[in-house]
């Protein structure tokens, strides 16, 4: 998914934004903003696709916020995993 166009929609039903992600095929899947993590002094967006079928795993996508206004995918896999890390220590099941 390196061309990105950002579609975001609430439903009434639904608290969390739903962010479209359009491939370079021009296939789009929508993803739920899990949550906003904070890393060294940058806001990352922790997003989960929407449509997941029962007991398949599912691929968090990491993307940083930019001005605000719009995201841009993370291309250090060491920010990527960071990230993840922090949201995970964050929001992660307890055992």
């Amino acid at each position: 998914m390196s061309d990105l166009e950002l579609e975001v929609t609430t439903d009434e039903e639904e608290t969390a934004p739903v962010i479209m992600l359009i491939d370079d095929d021009g296939k789009e899947e929508a993803h739920q903003v899990l949550a906003w993590q904070e890393y060294d002094g940058r806001e990352f967006a922790v997003l989960c696709p929407v449509d997941i079928e029962e007991g398949a795993e599912v691929g968090l996508v990491i993307m940083e916020s930019v001005n605000d206004e719009s995201l841009e995918f993370v291309a250090d896999e060491a920010v990527t995993q960071a990230v993840f890390d922090a949201f995970m220590a964050t929001f992660g099941e307890e055992e």
